[in-house]
């Protein structure tokens, strides 16, 4: 059943992605590839997609995380974006910074919902975010 469901999910997310193409340069140039979407966590799906993917495994609840967590999946946009930059260190930067920025709104909106579900991951992302700029510094 779990397969099923899993068959289930990747086909409407390539669904979704053939549509996301037509609207690529979306969200102010955050809004990912079909091949950028296909690596972020479900939860980010809904945000960029919309109502094709309803349910809770689809979103950030806002209950537990307030509403300043939709800077997120953005930021992981970024950061993939940054990780996939060999040729210019320039652009792999402002990539990180931005990715950085959009984690630590999104830290700052979370402290007072410390059952916030994806708190942890993006205290993690902040971590390896900060680790790979003083890297390329």
């Amino acid at each position: 059943m779990t397969t099923l469901k899993s068959v289930v999910s990747l086909l409407l997310l390539a669904c979704a992605f053939i549509q996301a193409e037509a609207f690529a340069a979306d969200v102010e140039g955050w809004h990912p590839s079909a091949s950028e979407a296909a690596v972020l966590p479900r939860f980010c799906w809904k945000q960029f997609f919309g109502k094709k993917f309803n349910g809770p495994q689809f979103e950030i609840p806002r209950a537990t995380c307030g509403v300043g967590t939709n800077h997120y999946c953005p930021a992981l946009v970024m950061l993939n974006r940054a990780n996939r930059t060999f040729d210019s260190q320039a652009v792999r930067r402002k990539y990180l910074l931005a990715a950085r920025k959009k984690v630590q709104y999104t830290l700052r909106w979370t402290e007072k919902y410390p059952a916030c579900p994806i708190r942890g991951e993006a205290e993690r992302t902040l971590q390896l975010i900060e680790k790979e700029l003083r890297e390329i510094r």
